[in-house]
Protein backbone atom coordinates (compact mmCIF):
# COMPACT_ATOMS: atom_id res chain seq x y z
CA UNK A 1 0.00 0.00 0.00
CA UNK A 2 2.83 2.40 0.82
CA UNK A 3 4.45 1.86 -2.59
CA UNK A 4 1.17 2.56 -4.33
CA UNK A 5 0.32 5.61 -2.25
CA UNK A 6 3.75 7.11 -2.92
CA UNK A 7 2.35 8.06 -6.34
CA UNK A 8 -0.31 10.06 -4.55
CA UNK A 9 0.71 13.70 -4.64
CA UNK A 10 3.77 13.31 -6.85
CA UNK A 11 2.61 15.51 -9.72
CA UNK A 12 3.86 18.50 -11.69
CA UNK A 13 1.58 20.70 -9.58
CA UNK A 14 3.63 19.99 -6.43
CA UNK A 15 4.12 23.41 -4.80
CA UNK A 16 6.35 22.49 -1.86
CA UNK A 17 8.78 19.65 -1.10
CA UNK A 18 7.07 16.52 0.16
CA UNK A 19 6.92 16.53 3.96
CA UNK A 20 7.32 13.02 5.32
CA UNK A 21 7.74 12.02 8.96
CA UNK A 22 7.81 8.63 10.68
CA UNK A 23 6.70 8.25 14.27
CA UNK A 24 5.19 11.74 14.31
CA UNK A 25 2.25 13.20 16.24
CA UNK A 26 -1.07 14.85 15.42
CA UNK A 27 0.25 18.12 16.86
CA UNK A 28 3.28 18.08 14.53
CA UNK A 29 1.09 17.29 11.52
CA UNK A 30 -1.33 20.10 12.34
CA UNK A 31 1.58 22.46 12.88
CA UNK A 32 3.05 21.73 9.47
CA UNK A 33 -0.32 22.16 7.76
CA UNK A 34 -0.71 25.54 9.44
CA UNK A 35 2.80 26.60 8.41
CA UNK A 36 1.96 26.03 4.75
CA UNK A 37 -0.42 28.98 4.65
CA UNK A 38 -0.05 31.05 7.81
CA UNK A 39 2.84 32.93 9.36
CA UNK A 40 2.49 32.26 13.08
CA UNK A 41 5.58 32.92 15.19
CA UNK A 42 7.47 30.12 16.82
CA UNK A 43 7.36 27.54 14.01
CA UNK A 44 10.52 25.74 12.89
CA UNK A 45 10.35 27.38 9.46
CA UNK A 46 10.91 30.82 10.96
CA UNK A 47 7.34 31.96 10.59
CA UNK A 48 7.21 32.29 6.80
CA UNK A 49 4.47 30.54 4.82
CA UNK A 50 5.81 27.79 2.56
CA UNK A 51 3.36 28.04 -0.35
CA UNK A 52 4.51 31.18 -2.16
CA UNK A 53 5.15 32.58 -5.60
CA UNK A 54 7.59 35.47 -6.10
CA UNK A 55 7.75 35.78 -2.33
CA UNK A 56 3.99 36.26 -1.92
CA UNK A 57 1.88 33.62 -0.16
CA UNK A 58 -0.80 31.76 -2.08
CA UNK A 59 -4.25 31.40 -0.60
CA UNK A 60 -5.65 27.97 0.11
CA UNK A 61 -8.75 27.26 -1.99
CA UNK A 62 -10.18 24.25 -0.19
CA UNK A 63 -13.95 23.95 -0.43
CA UNK A 64 -14.34 20.74 1.57
CA UNK A 65 -12.64 18.08 3.67
CA UNK A 66 -12.38 14.62 2.10
CA UNK A 67 -11.57 11.64 4.32
CA UNK A 68 -10.70 8.35 2.60
CA UNK A 69 -9.91 5.03 4.30
CA UNK A 70 -7.72 2.54 2.44
CA UNK A 71 -7.91 -1.08 3.55
CA UNK A 72 -5.94 -2.93 0.85
CA UNK A 73 -3.67 -2.43 -2.14
CA UNK A 74 -6.44 -2.39 -4.74
CA UNK A 75 -8.21 0.36 -2.79
CA UNK A 76 -4.94 2.31 -2.66
CA UNK A 77 -4.66 2.14 -6.46
CA UNK A 78 -8.22 3.38 -6.88
CA UNK A 79 -7.67 6.27 -4.47
CA UNK A 80 -4.52 7.40 -6.27
CA UNK A 81 -6.15 7.36 -9.71
CA UNK A 82 -9.35 8.99 -8.54
CA UNK A 83 -7.89 11.80 -6.47
CA UNK A 84 -5.39 12.64 -9.20
CA UNK A 85 -8.35 12.94 -11.56
CA UNK A 86 -10.18 15.40 -9.30
CA UNK A 87 -7.44 18.00 -9.72
CA UNK A 88 -8.48 21.61 -9.56
CA UNK A 89 -12.21 20.86 -9.87
CA UNK A 90 -12.60 20.14 -6.15
CA UNK A 91 -9.70 21.58 -4.17
CA UNK A 92 -9.89 19.98 -0.76
CA UNK A 93 -7.93 18.87 2.24
CA UNK A 94 -7.83 15.20 1.35
CA UNK A 95 -6.83 12.91 4.21
CA UNK A 96 -6.12 9.28 3.29
CA UNK A 97 -6.06 6.90 6.27
CA UNK A 98 -4.19 3.59 6.27
CA UNK A 99 -5.10 1.75 9.51
CA UNK A 100 -2.83 -1.11 10.60
CA UNK A 101 -4.33 -2.47 13.79
CA UNK A 102 -1.90 -5.37 14.15
CA UNK A 103 1.32 -3.37 13.83
CA UNK A 104 3.40 -2.42 16.87
CA UNK A 105 5.75 0.18 15.33
CA UNK A 106 5.50 3.96 15.66
CA UNK A 107 1.82 4.90 15.90
CA UNK A 108 1.67 7.49 13.08
CA UNK A 109 3.56 8.05 9.84
CA UNK A 110 2.58 11.10 7.80
CA UNK A 111 3.19 12.43 4.31
CA UNK A 112 1.89 15.81 3.19
CA UNK A 113 2.00 17.30 -0.31
CA UNK A 114 0.76 20.68 -1.45
CA UNK A 115 -0.44 21.46 -4.97
CA UNK A 116 -1.20 24.62 -6.91
CA UNK A 117 -2.96 24.72 -10.29
CA UNK A 118 -3.92 27.62 -12.51
CA UNK A 119 -7.62 28.24 -12.81
CA UNK A 120 -9.29 27.95 -16.21
CA UNK A 121 -8.39 30.96 -18.33
CA UNK A 122 -5.25 31.67 -16.33
CA UNK A 123 -4.97 34.07 -13.44
CA UNK A 124 -4.89 33.03 -9.81
CA UNK A 125 -3.62 29.73 -8.52
CA UNK A 126 -5.81 27.20 -6.70
CA UNK A 127 -3.91 25.44 -3.91
CA UNK A 128 -4.84 22.47 -1.75
CA UNK A 129 -3.27 19.70 0.37
CA UNK A 130 -3.11 15.92 0.30
CA UNK A 131 -2.33 14.07 3.53
CA UNK A 132 -1.55 10.35 3.89
CA UNK A 133 -1.56 8.94 7.43
CA UNK A 134 -0.54 5.42 8.39
CA UNK A 135 -1.98 4.73 11.84
CA UNK A 136 -0.89 1.67 13.78
CA UNK A 137 -1.73 -0.26 16.90
CA UNK A 138 -4.15 1.16 19.44
CA UNK A 139 -4.21 4.52 17.65
CA UNK A 140 -5.86 2.86 14.64
CA UNK A 141 -8.95 2.25 16.80
CA UNK A 142 -9.42 5.98 17.37
CA UNK A 143 -9.16 7.45 13.89
CA UNK A 144 -11.76 10.12 14.54
CA UNK A 145 -9.63 11.61 17.32
CA UNK A 146 -6.63 11.74 14.99
CA UNK A 147 -8.48 13.24 12.03
CA UNK A 148 -10.63 15.82 13.84
CA UNK A 149 -7.78 18.29 14.65
CA UNK A 150 -6.63 18.18 11.00
CA UNK A 151 -9.93 19.20 9.42
CA UNK A 152 -10.59 22.71 8.15
CA UNK A 153 -13.40 24.04 10.27
CA UNK A 154 -16.57 25.51 8.74
CA UNK A 155 -16.19 23.36 5.59
CA UNK A 156 -18.32 20.32 4.75
CA UNK A 157 -16.70 16.95 5.39
CA UNK A 158 -17.21 14.04 2.98
CA UNK A 159 -16.36 10.47 3.91
CA UNK A 160 -15.44 8.27 0.94
CA UNK A 161 -15.09 4.56 1.63
CA UNK A 162 -13.78 2.75 -1.48
CA UNK A 163 -14.40 -0.98 -1.41
CA UNK A 164 -16.75 -2.97 0.78
CA UNK A 165 -17.62 -0.91 3.90
CA UNK A 166 -17.10 -2.72 7.23
CA UNK A 167 -20.61 -2.04 8.47
CA UNK A 168 -20.05 -3.57 11.92
CA UNK A 169 -16.63 -2.02 12.56
CA UNK A 170 -16.65 0.77 15.20
CA UNK A 171 -14.07 2.65 13.12
CA UNK A 172 -16.56 2.90 10.27
CA UNK A 173 -19.17 4.35 12.63
CA UNK A 174 -16.62 6.83 14.02
CA UNK A 175 -15.79 8.25 10.62
CA UNK A 176 -19.38 8.27 9.38
CA UNK A 177 -20.39 10.29 12.43
CA UNK A 178 -17.77 12.91 11.52
CA UNK A 179 -19.04 13.50 8.01
CA UNK A 180 -21.80 15.53 6.45
CA UNK A 181 -22.02 13.15 3.51
CA UNK A 182 -20.98 9.50 3.07
CA UNK A 183 -19.84 8.24 -0.34
CA UNK A 184 -19.87 4.54 -1.22
CA UNK A 185 -20.11 2.31 -4.30
CA UNK A 186 -22.76 -0.37 -3.91
CA UNK A 187 -21.07 -2.34 -6.71
CA UNK A 188 -18.35 -3.15 -4.17
CA UNK A 189 -20.65 -4.74 -1.59
CA UNK A 190 -19.74 -8.35 -0.82
CA UNK A 191 -23.25 -8.91 0.60
CA UNK A 192 -25.49 -6.78 -1.60
CA UNK A 193 -28.70 -7.20 0.42
CA UNK A 194 -27.04 -6.26 3.71
CA UNK A 195 -25.24 -3.38 2.04
CA UNK A 196 -28.42 -1.95 0.51
CA UNK A 197 -30.25 -2.20 3.82
CA UNK A 198 -27.43 -0.54 5.75
CA UNK A 199 -27.11 2.19 3.13
CA UNK A 200 -30.84 2.88 3.37
CA UNK A 201 -30.54 3.20 7.15
CA UNK A 202 -27.65 5.71 7.10
CA UNK A 203 -28.92 9.14 8.04
CA UNK A 204 -26.53 12.01 7.32
CA UNK A 205 -27.18 15.74 7.15
CA UNK A 206 -26.45 15.74 3.43
CA UNK A 207 -27.36 12.15 2.71
CA UNK A 208 -25.50 9.28 1.10
CA UNK A 209 -23.82 9.25 -2.30
CA UNK A 210 -23.49 6.08 -4.37
CA UNK A 211 -21.17 5.90 -7.38
CA UNK A 212 -23.24 3.05 -8.81
CA UNK A 213 -26.23 5.41 -8.85
CA UNK A 214 -24.17 7.95 -10.79
CA UNK A 215 -23.48 5.37 -13.51
CA UNK A 216 -27.24 5.20 -14.16
CA UNK A 217 -27.60 8.87 -15.14
CA UNK A 218 -27.52 8.14 -18.89
CA UNK A 219 -30.11 5.38 -18.56
CA UNK A 220 -32.43 7.51 -16.45
CA UNK A 221 -32.19 10.41 -18.88
CA UNK A 222 -32.91 8.24 -21.93
CA UNK A 223 -35.80 6.53 -20.15
CA UNK A 224 -37.38 9.83 -19.17
CA UNK A 225 -37.05 11.12 -22.74
CA UNK A 226 -39.35 8.34 -23.97
CA UNK A 227 -42.24 9.91 -22.13
CA UNK A 228 -41.53 13.57 -22.83
CA UNK A 229 -43.84 13.29 -25.84
CA UNK A 230 -47.49 13.57 -24.75
CA UNK A 231 -48.55 10.77 -27.12
CA UNK A 232 -46.21 8.36 -25.32
CA UNK A 233 -46.85 9.59 -21.80
CA UNK A 234 -50.21 7.83 -21.66
CA UNK A 235 -48.39 4.49 -21.83
CA UNK A 236 -46.45 5.18 -18.65
CA UNK A 237 -49.09 4.19 -16.05
CA UNK A 238 -49.81 1.00 -17.99
CA UNK A 239 -46.30 -0.46 -18.09
CA UNK A 240 -46.63 -4.23 -17.78
CA UNK A 241 -43.08 -5.52 -18.25
CA UNK A 242 -39.56 -4.31 -17.41
CA UNK A 243 -36.60 -6.38 -18.64
CA UNK A 244 -33.13 -5.30 -17.48
CA UNK A 245 -29.97 -6.96 -18.79
CA UNK A 246 -26.63 -6.24 -17.11
CA UNK A 247 -23.01 -7.24 -17.78
CA UNK A 248 -21.07 -9.94 -15.99
CA UNK A 249 -17.45 -10.76 -16.92
CA UNK A 250 -16.45 -14.01 -18.64
CA UNK A 251 -14.93 -16.52 -16.19
CA UNK A 252 -11.55 -16.42 -17.95
CA UNK A 253 -11.53 -12.77 -19.02
CA UNK A 254 -8.10 -11.13 -18.83
CA UNK A 255 -9.25 -7.73 -20.01
CA UNK A 256 -7.67 -4.80 -18.18
CA UNK A 257 -8.77 -1.31 -19.07
CA UNK A 258 -7.97 1.46 -16.61
CA UNK A 259 -10.44 3.80 -18.30
CA UNK A 260 -13.26 1.48 -17.22
CA UNK A 261 -12.12 1.73 -13.60
CA UNK A 262 -12.75 -1.98 -13.06
CA UNK A 263 -12.01 -2.75 -9.43
CA UNK A 264 -10.43 -6.19 -8.97
CA UNK A 265 -13.00 -7.06 -6.33
CA UNK A 266 -16.28 -6.14 -7.99
CA UNK A 267 -18.65 -8.12 -5.81
CA UNK A 268 -22.15 -6.95 -6.72
CA UNK A 269 -22.62 -6.48 -10.48
CA UNK A 270 -26.40 -6.60 -9.94
CA UNK A 271 -26.32 -3.32 -8.00
CA UNK A 272 -27.01 -0.96 -10.93
CA UNK A 273 -29.80 -3.16 -12.30
CA UNK A 274 -31.49 -3.24 -8.90
CA UNK A 275 -31.16 0.52 -8.41
CA UNK A 276 -32.66 1.14 -11.84
CA UNK A 277 -35.56 -1.21 -11.07
CA UNK A 278 -36.01 0.46 -7.68
CA UNK A 279 -36.06 3.88 -9.36
CA UNK A 280 -38.80 2.87 -11.83
CA UNK A 281 -40.78 1.06 -9.12
CA UNK A 282 -40.83 4.03 -6.74
CA UNK A 283 -41.63 6.57 -9.47
CA UNK A 284 -44.63 4.50 -10.62
CA UNK A 285 -45.69 3.25 -7.16
CA UNK A 286 -45.22 -0.44 -7.95
CA UNK A 287 -45.59 -2.91 -5.08
CA UNK A 288 -44.21 -6.42 -4.69
CA UNK A 289 -46.72 -9.18 -5.31
CA UNK A 290 -45.00 -12.57 -5.67
CA UNK A 291 -41.81 -14.26 -6.81
CA UNK A 292 -42.11 -15.99 -10.18
CA UNK A 293 -38.50 -17.18 -10.52
CA UNK A 294 -36.17 -16.97 -7.54
CA UNK A 295 -32.65 -15.59 -7.73
CA UNK A 296 -30.39 -17.99 -9.64
CA UNK A 297 -27.21 -17.38 -11.65
CA UNK A 298 -27.59 -13.63 -11.19
CA UNK A 299 -31.14 -13.29 -12.50
CA UNK A 300 -34.69 -13.42 -11.18
CA UNK A 301 -38.29 -12.63 -12.10
CA UNK A 302 -40.89 -10.94 -9.89
CA UNK A 303 -44.55 -10.13 -10.31
CA UNK A 304 -45.34 -6.59 -9.14
CA UNK A 305 -48.60 -4.77 -8.67
CA UNK A 306 -48.84 -1.57 -10.69
CA UNK A 307 -51.51 1.11 -10.62
CA UNK A 308 -53.46 -0.35 -13.53
CA UNK A 309 -51.58 -3.48 -14.60
CA UNK A 310 -49.62 -6.35 -13.10
CA UNK A 311 -45.95 -5.91 -13.96
CA UNK A 312 -43.33 -8.52 -14.85
CA UNK A 313 -39.89 -7.47 -13.60
CA UNK A 314 -37.01 -9.50 -15.03
CA UNK A 315 -33.31 -9.06 -14.23
CA UNK A 316 -30.97 -11.06 -16.45
CA UNK A 317 -27.15 -11.20 -16.61
CA UNK A 318 -25.26 -11.34 -19.92
CA UNK A 319 -21.63 -12.38 -20.24
CA UNK A 320 -19.43 -9.72 -21.89
CA UNK A 321 -16.12 -7.95 -21.38
CA UNK A 322 -16.94 -4.89 -23.53
CA UNK A 323 -18.14 -2.80 -20.57
CA UNK A 324 -17.55 -2.59 -16.85
CA UNK A 325 -19.04 -5.52 -14.90
CA UNK A 326 -22.45 -4.47 -13.60
CA UNK A 327 -23.12 -1.84 -16.27
CA UNK A 328 -26.53 -2.08 -17.90
CA UNK A 329 -26.67 -3.54 -21.39
CA UNK A 330 -30.35 -3.32 -22.21
CA UNK A 331 -33.62 -1.95 -20.86
CA UNK A 332 -36.97 -2.88 -22.39
CA UNK A 333 -40.25 -1.47 -21.15
CA UNK A 334 -43.54 -2.82 -22.49
CA UNK A 335 -46.92 -1.18 -22.04
CA UNK A 336 -50.54 -1.73 -23.01
CA UNK A 337 -52.57 1.16 -24.37
CA UNK A 338 -55.88 1.88 -26.02
CA UNK A 339 -54.44 1.32 -29.51
CA UNK A 340 -52.34 -1.71 -28.68
CA UNK A 341 -48.98 -2.52 -27.12
CA UNK A 342 -45.94 -0.24 -27.05
CA UNK A 343 -42.30 -1.05 -26.41
CA UNK A 344 -39.50 1.28 -25.38
CA UNK A 345 -35.97 -0.07 -25.89
CA UNK A 346 -32.43 0.99 -24.98
CA UNK A 347 -29.71 -1.38 -26.22
CA UNK A 348 -26.09 -0.63 -25.43
CA UNK A 349 -23.09 -1.74 -27.47
CA UNK A 350 -19.76 -0.66 -25.93
CA UNK A 351 -19.81 3.17 -25.90
CA UNK A 352 -23.00 3.64 -27.92
CA UNK A 353 -26.66 2.83 -27.46
CA UNK A 354 -29.58 2.41 -29.84
CA UNK A 355 -32.85 3.92 -28.59
CA UNK A 356 -36.03 2.60 -30.20
CA UNK A 357 -39.76 3.12 -29.78
CA UNK A 358 -42.56 0.93 -31.15
CA UNK A 359 -45.95 2.45 -30.45
CA UNK A 360 -49.29 3.39 -32.03
CA UNK A 361 -48.76 0.91 -34.84
CA UNK A 362 -45.86 2.96 -36.18
CA UNK A 363 -42.49 1.75 -37.39
CA UNK A 364 -39.80 1.80 -34.73
CA UNK A 365 -38.13 5.17 -34.19
CA UNK A 366 -34.39 4.57 -34.01
CA UNK A 367 -31.57 6.85 -32.93
CA UNK A 368 -27.99 6.22 -31.90
CA UNK A 369 -26.51 8.02 -28.89
CA UNK A 370 -23.08 8.07 -27.28
CA UNK A 371 -22.89 6.40 -23.88
CA UNK A 372 -19.35 6.51 -22.49
CA UNK A 373 -18.64 5.00 -19.08
CA UNK A 374 -17.77 7.79 -16.61
CA UNK A 375 -14.52 7.42 -14.71
CA UNK A 376 -14.52 7.03 -10.95
CA UNK A 377 -13.06 10.54 -10.64
CA UNK A 378 -16.00 11.96 -12.62
CA UNK A 379 -18.50 10.05 -10.49
CA UNK A 380 -16.87 11.20 -7.26
CA UNK A 381 -16.72 14.77 -8.57
CA UNK A 382 -20.47 14.82 -9.21
CA UNK A 383 -21.14 13.57 -5.67
CA UNK A 384 -18.86 16.19 -4.12
CA UNK A 385 -20.89 18.97 -5.72
CA UNK A 386 -24.04 17.84 -3.92
CA UNK A 387 -24.78 19.39 -0.55
CA UNK A 388 -28.30 18.06 -0.04
CA UNK A 389 -29.82 14.65 0.42
CA UNK A 390 -31.19 12.85 -2.65
CA UNK A 391 -34.67 11.54 -1.78
CA UNK A 392 -35.03 9.83 -5.18
CA UNK A 393 -31.91 7.74 -4.52
CA UNK A 394 -32.96 7.00 -0.95
CA UNK A 395 -36.31 5.70 -2.18
CA UNK A 396 -34.66 3.67 -4.95
CA UNK A 397 -32.15 1.98 -2.63
CA UNK A 398 -34.92 0.97 -0.20
CA UNK A 399 -36.96 -0.45 -3.08
CA UNK A 400 -33.87 -2.26 -4.45
CA UNK A 401 -33.39 -3.98 -1.09
CA UNK A 402 -37.05 -5.07 -1.07
CA UNK A 403 -36.81 -6.45 -4.62
CA UNK A 404 -33.63 -8.38 -3.86
CA UNK A 405 -35.07 -9.76 -0.64
CA UNK A 406 -38.22 -10.83 -2.51
CA UNK A 407 -36.14 -12.67 -5.08
CA UNK A 408 -34.46 -14.68 -2.32
CA UNK A 409 -37.54 -15.52 -0.25
CA UNK A 410 -38.83 -18.23 -2.57
CA UNK A 411 -35.39 -19.82 -2.79
CA UNK A 412 -35.12 -19.89 0.99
Amino acid sequence: MHRRLMRFGEAESLATPMWEQRGTSVRAIAGHLASLWDSPPGLDDGGDPLVTEKGLPHGRASVLNLIVTVVDESAADRVVRTLEGLGVRHPSRAIVLVPESGADHEPIDARISTHCNEMAGGGDQVCYEEVVLTVRGEASEHLSGIVAPLLIHDLPTHIWWPGDPPWRDPIFDQLVDMGDRVLIDSSDFSDLLTGLRRTASLRRRSGVGDLAWGRLAWWQELTAQFFDAPRFRRYLPNLSRLLITYAVPPPTSDRHDEDLEVAPGVHAPMSQALLYAGWIATRLAWKRYRTVEALADGGFRLRLEGRHEMVDLVLKPAVTDEVRPGDLLSVRLRSLGETGAAEFIIDRNADHAVVATNADGMTALLRRVSMESPSEAELLSSQLTMDVADPVYESAVRAAAILLASSREAAA
